[in-house]
């Protein structure tokens, strides 16, 4: 079984790699329509292309460097998974690349998806309201990597051994070590909702542990003290999960962050990376937005990945009141509804980063030394990713679409709510269904090769392959995910050598202050008012 999953493994990631590259030019070399309108009135589209700081798209990395050294403008960073750059452009550069076969995308600032921080709570309800069953234990989820792409984990005895600290692209600015940690205090909090396993709270009345405390934290931090990222650093931050994922057995990604776009998924360089995730076998979780009906944030717009609203536990270990939070974000997107699923996500526990942003800004929320109280569908997500870490590990050889397939399609329905609330332990012994599998248009080709599908779809599904409880091993035999799909001459380990992602290309030096100034993150985005107790 190993061995299979090695190769599995093996041959998605190599699907994985091509599945950003592609993912933002929509055709190679923008042909058609998209190309078309940017040459019809070069005075007219310039006025369409954005300037500052951009994401230039084009048929190749490279190409896309070489377009914007051509109209003059400056390139700040390679983006290779995603056939792209991130660059500053003015208005002359813009008026240059907007007849060139090239898209340019705004490097929008992405905020994560906390609601707020309030004063602590008695009750520790949000695990009781997963239903992990009777199965779970404190090693659930034992053996998956969850990729927290965040604003870092800061140190915590409830996730002791369990932390792997990948790349900084947050270009920090504490002086006093917790940069390279958690200035922010957001990635710590949802580290400890996915896999916390109560260490700290063990002689107390409640213990407050993660829904895979089993798991391993792979922690990609893209956000610094202010809690905000960028479109071009979020990318990054995935690119990296998808060459890292077999290393590390990256089963899991969170994305607790939300965008407002209006370019749909099949053009939107987000949307393309998360799908090269999703094809890497990568489940990827993310957050609905706090914006209330009628809207749901990217990546959670996206119709491949699993999204998640949040719940009211109203403080009670029973379910029967549990409700759906009003500012949860929830809205068809594509003819998709969207979340697909609910979980706890108003007055949560997890853990406190000491000293940083939010602890620092809401002291009332501390619950003693070591735990913290917030709400968001940022949490929610979290406790999502958790249960999916739960399942990979009892169904190792599951594919993103099952995972998502069993949480949603055993989920309790909640009144008002798009998406019902997730029952862990149903999910955990469902039947398998055909209808788990995804038939979404994907938003690459794979490099050329004219990819409509994910990897694993070639296969007929058979209800034979499944057994009643748990997932057999026949479901991946080698015929399923053979190597004429993706050849080892065409999609080679040198594409992705240790020395093009070295430790240089993630170096301080490159992620300098003067990059991401405090201009441009401004305190004013995480106000007060945003962030206040009475939420």
């Amino acid at each position: 079984m190993d061995g299979r999953r090695g190769a599995m493994r093996g041959l998605a990631a190599r699907a994985a790699t091509i599945a950003v590259a592609t993912a933002l030019a929509g055709a190679p070399g923008l042909s058609g329509p998209a190309a078309s309108a940017l040459a019809v009135d070069p005075g007219a589209a310039a006025r369409n292309v954005p300037t500052g700081a951009v994401v230039v798209v084009a048929a190749t990395a490279a190409a896309a460097e070489a377009a914007v050294v051509r109209a003059g403008g400056r390139v700040e960073a390679p983006l290779p998974l995603a056939r792209a750059v991130a660059a500053r452009i003015g208005p002359a550069a813009a008026a240059r690349l907007a007849t060139a076969a090239v898209r340019v995308v705004r490097d929008i600032k992405i905020p994560v998806s906390s609601a707020g921080f309030a004063p602590s709570i008695a009750l520790d309800s949000q695990l009781s309201a997963v239903n992990p069953g009777p199965d779970w234990s404190r090693q659930a989820g034992s053996g998956v990597g969850v990729a927290l792409v965040d604003t870092g984990v800061a140190p915590s005895t409830d996730l002791d051994g369990r932390v792997v600290r990948g790349p900084d692209l947050s270009a920090g600015d504490s002086d006093d070590g917790r940069a390279a940690l958690d200035e922010y205090g957001h990635g710590t909090f949802m580290a400890g909702l996915i896999a916390g396993d109560g260490t700290a709270s063990a002689a107390g009345p409640v213990r407050h542990m993660g829904v895979a405390p089993g798991a391993t934290v792979v922690s990609v931090k893209v956000a610094g003290r202010d809690g905000t990222t960028t479109l071009s650093r979020l990318i990054e931050g995935i690119g990296w999960v998808v060459v890292h994922a077999p290393e590390h057995n990256i089963r899991v990604m969170n994305l607790s962050f939300g965008l407002v776009t209006q370019l749909p998924a099949a053009i939107d360089p987000l949307a393309g990376a998360v799908e090269a995730a999703w094809a890497e076998g990568i489940t990827v979780v993310a957050s609905a937005g706090n914006g209330g009906p009628g809207a749901v944030t990217m990546p959670g717009s996206d119709p491949w990945v699993l999204t998640a609203g949040a719940s009211d536990t109203h403080k009670t270990a029973s379910v029967a009141d549990d409700t759906l939070a009003p500012w949860s974000g929830q809205a068809r997107v594509g003819g998709v509804t969207k979340p697909e699923v609910v979980a706890p996500g108003v007055s949560v526990v997890s853990l406190r980063a000491p000293g940083s942003t939010i602890d620092l800004l809401h002291p009332s929320a501390r619950i003693g030394d070591r735990y913290f109280v917030g709400s968001g569908t940022s949490m929610a997500t979290a406790m999502t990713s958790g249960a999916a870490a739960v399942l990979l590990s009892d169904h190792p050889l599951a594919t993103p679409d099952d995972v998502k397939g069993a949480l949603a399609g055993t989920a309790r329905p909640l009144a008002g709510s798009y998406g019902d609330q997730i029952d862990l332990y149903a999910a955990d012994h469902a039947r398998a269904q055909p209808s788990w599998q995804q038939h979404h248009a994907i938003a690459f080709d794979g490099l050329g090769t004219g990819l409509r599908q994910m990897p694993w779809s070639d296969a007929r599904w058979s209800d034979s392959r499944w057994s009643d409880s748990r997932w057999s091993d026949s479901r991946w035999s080698d015929a399923r995910w053979s190597d004429s799909r993706w050849s080892d001459a065409r999609w080679s380990d040198a594409r992705w050598s240790d020395a093009r992602w070295s430790d240089a290309r993630w170096s301080d030096a490159r992620w300098s202050d003067a990059r991401w100034s405090d201009a441009r993150w401004s305190d004013a985005r995480w106000s007060d008012a945003r962030w206040s107790d009475a939420r």
